[in-house]
């Protein structure tokens, strides 16, 4: 059923309008003059009494029935309204008497029984001959009050009632009617008035200052008007017209004067007597749009709807008499009959009663007219406790609930809630009516700052003889409530966001968050599924509700979600959720993964708007959103998401979750949830299931994913954790447990228990590469495994002689090479051996380790390095020269504080230099390599000859060359001061030198012959020409070489 547009509420019953009357004798006035209107034609001069006739009694809107017989108090009630003009909560009445009286209303509630209570602020007699006031007009920002009394236009303040100077407004007089520009609202700061005289039209601009802007002269007296911008439409005492004054004035009155009917006129009845016809009616009823009322053939009226140009575009109104009086409410025409009867009529399609109003009070009271006023507030109750009864609805604060018990009736308790809940929170101050602004008040309130359903603009007040009723608009709430019930959700949206539109409503506001839900439940209902997503966004459908539309997640949910009947909502909306129950089961099969959706991204939008400064929904909705958004990710297939929420900071109940996500076998979500909270054994538990291929899960990354995680977040630290993989994974995977051994911390490694892992390894043979990392990481059990260690490369050392050749070559050319330098750039087995021997904080076996290189026979070097450990240096000198690395040899006997001696290994006894120098002398004299004994006796006797008696030279081989000791001789000799005879040696091992030289030369030429070069002659080694260069022959290879290239 439609809802009628309008609630009829009584502002003001039973005034006093003689208040300095009561009590005292009343004079009634001295008769006056008939007014204008009824000079005109229009009113009858007296009022006609017939039992008989009570049509004409009807049709008399301004006649006088007061009985001139009665006592002075009959006469005092008698004095009525006429007029009236609401500003907020200020109300200007117009008095039958010449006066007008100001009264402050408190703002009225719709459906309240409660009369509004009213103070009267002033009265003022307007000094005109005690005739009626017919119309008043406001101007609210330019504090001015237009009056019509009798057939005088004056001009008052609006604030306290004082008349204008004549200076800025002048009195206007032999008015019939006055209207303004309806294209300009009156709140403007300028306002066109258009004002009647006789036979003459007038416009006149009220600013500061009233002026006079243009005038008409028409032929008949006017007795209604109305304009819209350049348009005035009238009513004469012959027709009805339309003037366009732009046209007028460009042109003149005939070229802008546009006639359409004529206007009733007078007639007589049956019996003779004269018949006045009711005043023409015009008013404005849209943009350059006009409507007049005509008679039809019958008894009843048309309400005749034309534009400027005299077309017909909308339909034609039929009353049923002629109204006493008519307004326009955009989109209603508001008509009043006699009898008190108010019809409202919709003019948007084909014209129609939409509301009819029965007046049911005393004839003293009777309804007689309607007045739009510059505007008011009225209260609709609603945002309150509960909301107008037609709409069924009920608002709560959420906020407000308290905690009841479980398994309480959903009736019982929705009871209880309507009975205990009361709202806090008023979004208009009541402790200050609202005013409307005027040049005093421009910070005053604005209707714009109403809440949508706490405040309805009324701006229509029709008049009893002492009572005033305001016909206000249904609030916005009711439309928009009928509309969702009747399932037209667009409509009611767009009047929600037209209501919106230039406000500061919040969108938060509790109306406008009701009307988004209940949009939403019946979107959700007709299953269009976006639309409703977009409702619940915009109305911040609390999330728990709406789990209980999926049964399986509630259940999945179980203890975090609190009753149903125990979440705050309005009935209306309550029932839509009754209505659909389980979502799923009315959703077709291509619709199941829509509703997933839906929900899916809901909760997603509040788990943003919980991180808000102002979070929508009730604290205890955080841990319901985050668990079941975990559980929907894992459902839909939403790895990076469920791996965001659960990985980032989330408030997941994880044993729901685990439980849940164990069961529907999703073992890799539910790993990731174990571990996000901590429990790290858990989460690697089941990827050890899934390894081992107990479980499956295609999300899993593997062996991969498992190292990474291993090395990643639990290698940061020591922990059983982590130990307790390596000896799974040893057991699992050997090779992974290979590839990560190296990644581990030394501490890590430092408490693992060895003996477990080497047993593991050694089935593969890898407890080699264990070995070496646990003496790197110095376990405390590092010497047991470090012999163990050393043994295996002693092994491995054994099989190969490639670094003795390649050390000789090496040391052929450096003599000052050693055999540990040598080795040390190497990556084999021989250079870790060699290394570990030499390194000072290596502690192992020595004598395990010695008897193992014995038996290996071709370690020479390592077997002197465990022997120089072991203190045993003499056997270790011999073993090296015997070895060939003579200057390691030289630096353990000789120079034991050097850096890279062996001597550092273990602690030596003191011995003589001489000694020393003497016993290595025999050792390198003794060496096979009759060259390299030379080599190393001539260095040796070079670098101590201080140490060496010259009788040393006796022992020496006869046939070597006189080089060998040349450089000792001549040490001894300058240490005797004997340069003479030294110089006399030097000459003669000069002679002996050149001597040899010839001899060899002169052998070599008869055994080889004569070398002959030719021109294309090429070196041996880099193939370039010979040409002018110098060169050598050598016999042996009979290669001829650039003596560069030998």
């Amino acid at each position: 059923m439609e809802e009628e547009p309008y609630i009829v509420q009584t502002l003001v019953q039973g005034l006093a309008l003689d208040e300095s009357s009561r009590g005292k004798s009343v004079e009634w006035p001295k008769p006056r003059r008939q007014s204008l209107s009824q000079r005109l034609g229009f009113q009858a001069t007296e009022r006609i009494q017939s039992d008989n006739d009570d049509t004409a009694s009807q049709a008399s809107e301004g006649a006088d029935s007061v009985d001139r017989s009665s006592s002075p108090a009959l006469r005092a009630r008698a004095i009525r309204v006429e007029c009236v003009e609401m500003c907020g909560t200020n109300v200007y009445v117009g008095t039958s008497h010449g006066h007008i009286v100001q009264y402050t209303i408190n703002v009225p509630e719709l459906t309240s029984d409660k009369e509004p209570e009213r103070v009267c602020v002033q009265s003022v007699d307007l000094k005109l001959g005690g005739k009626r006031v017919e119309q008043l007009i406001a101007l609210p920002m330019l504090n001015r009050l237009v009056v019509l009394c009798g057939s005088t236009l004056v001009f008052y303040t609006l604030s306290d009632l004082r008349a204008v100077s004549s200076n800025s407004a002048p009195t206007i007089k032999g008015v019939s009617c006055v209207a303004c520009d309806e294209r300009v609202d009156r709140t403007s700061n300028g306002v066109l008035l258009c004002v009647a005289r006789m036979r003459e039209i007038s416009v006149y601009f009220v600013g500061a200052d009233v002026r006079l802007e243009q005038q008409v002269m028409i032929e008949y007296s006017v007795a209604s008007l109305c304009m819209y911008g350049n348009y005035v439409c009238l009513a004469d005492t012959q027709t009805y017209k339309v003037l366009d004054l732009a046209r007028i004035r460009s042109s003149g009155l005939d070229q802008g004067q546009l006639e359409l009917l004529p206007t009733q006129q007078p007639r007589r009845d049956e019996a003779g007597r004269v018949v006045r016809p009711p005043r023409p009616r015009t008013l404005v009823v849209g943009p350059n749009e006009f409507m007049f009322l005509t008679a039809s053939g019958d008894d009843t009226t048309l309400g005749v709807i034309v534009t400027a140009r005299g077309e017909a575009l909308r339909g034609t109104l039929q009353f049923p008499a002629y109204p006493v009086s008519i307004v326009y409410d955009e989109p209603y025409v508001i008509a009043v009959f006699a009898t008190g009867r108010i019809d409202v009529y919709d003019t948007r399609s084909e014209p129609r009663v939409v509301q009819s109003v029965v007046g049911d009070v005393p004839d003293l009271m009777r309804v007689r007219r309607a007045c739009v006023c510059a505007g008011g507030w009225v209260s609709t109750r609603v945002g309150r406790r509960e909301a107008i009864d037609a709409s069924d609805l009920r608002v709560f604060e959420p906020n407000r609930l308290h905690e009841a018990v479980s398994g309480r009736d959903r009736a019982v308790w929705t009871e209880a809630v309507d009975e205990e809940v009361e709202w806090r929170r008023e979004l208009v101050d009541e402790a200050e009516p609202p005013v409307w602004p005027g040049p005093d008040r421009q910070n005053g309130l604005d209707r714009k700052t109403a809440s949508l359903s706490r405040w309805t603009d009324a701006n229509i007040v029709v008049l009893g003889s002492d009572s005033l009723h305001i016909l206000a608009p249904q609030p916005q709430l009711i439309h928009i409530d009928a509309l969702l019930h009747q399932q037209h959700v667009k409509e009611a949206v767009a009047l929600v966001d037209a209501a919106l539109k230039g406000t500061t409503i919040s969108m938060q506001s509790d109306e406008v968050e009701y009307y988004m839900q209940v949009a939403g439940m019946v979107c959700l209902k007709n299953m269009q599924l976006d639309d409703a997503l977009l409702y619940f966004q915009r109305g911040h459908m609390d999330p728990r509700a709406l789990l209980y539309l999926y049964p399986s997640h509630a259940e999945y949910a179980g203890p975090l979600l609190v009753p149903f009947a125990h979440i705050a909502m309005a009935p209306t909306l309550r029932q839509l959720f009754y209505e659909i129950g389980d979502l799923q089961s009315i959703a077709s099969p291509e619709q199941q993964s829509q509703t997933e959706d839906l929900l899916e991204q809901y909760l997603e939008f509040c788990r943003t708007q919980m991180n808000t400064n102002e979070p929508p929904y009730a604290s205890d909705a955080v841990p319901v959103i985050d668990t079941v958004l975990a559980r929907v990710y894992a459902d839909n297939m939403r790895h990076a998401k469920f791996s965001a929420l659960v990985q980032g900071p989330n408030s997941v109940v994880g044993d729901i979750a685990c439980a849940y996500l164990e069961s529907a076998h999703k073992y890799y979500s539910c790993s990731l949830v174990y571990m996000a909270q901590g429990d790290v054994r858990s989460g690697l538990d089941l990827w050890r299931r899934l390894l081992e291929g107990e479980v499956s899960d295609e999300r899993f990354g593997g062996m991969a994913e498992y190292l990474e995680y291993i090395l990643g977040d639990l290698g940061d630290g020591v922990g059983h954790g982590l130990v307790d993989e390596y000896y799974w994974l040893v057991r699992h995977d050997v090779e992974a447990s290979r590839h990560i051994l190296g990644c581990l911390a030394d501490d890590t490694v430092a408490v693992l228990d060895a003996d477990r892992v080497v047993g593991d390894m050694q089935a593969v043979g890898a407890q080699r590469e264990f070995i070496e990392r646990l003496i790197a990481a110095n376990h405390t059990r590092a010497p047991h495994f470090t012999t163990i260690l050393l043994t295996a490369y002693v092994a491995e050392a054994a099989q190969s002689t490639d670094a003795e050749s390649g050390f000789q070559s090496a040391q052929a050319r450096d003599l000052g090479l050693t055999f540990q330098s040598y080795v040390a750039s190497e990556h084999s087995s021989r250079a870790r051996l060699v290394e570990m021997l030499g390194a000072q904080r290596s502690v192992f076996d020595a004598p395990k380790v010695l008897a193992c290189i014995e038996d290996a026979g071709n370690l020479g070097v390592e077997r002197a390095m465990v022997l120089a450990r072991l203190g045993r240096r003499d056997e270790a000198v011999e073993a090296l020269v015997k070895a060939g690395d003579y200057a390691e040899a030289e630096m353990l006997l000789l120079r034991p504080m050097a850096r890279e001696s062996l001597a550092r290994l273990a602690k030596q006894d003191a011995s003589d230099k001489a000694t020393d120098v003497a016993r290595l002398l025999h050792l390198y004299v003794s060496v096979v390599d009759d060259d390299m004994a030379a080599r190393l006796v001539s260095r040796l006797l070079d670098t101590y000859s201080e140490h060496i008696s010259a009788s040393t030279i006796e022992e020496l081989p006869e046939h070597w060359m006189l080089g060998v000791v040349e450089p000792f001789v001549r040490h001894k000799l300058s240490d005797l001061a004997q340069s003479e005879r030294a110089s006399s040696v030097q000459r003669s091992v000069a002679i002996a030198h050149e001597q040899n030289a010839r001899m060899q030369c002169a052998g070599d030429l008869i055994n080889h012959g004569p070398v002959v070069l030719g021109v294309a002659q090429t070196c041996g080694v880099c193939r370039k020409l010979l040409g002018s260069s110098a060169f050598v022959y050598e016999p042996q290879s009979k290669q001829v070489k650039h003596i560069s290239c030998a």
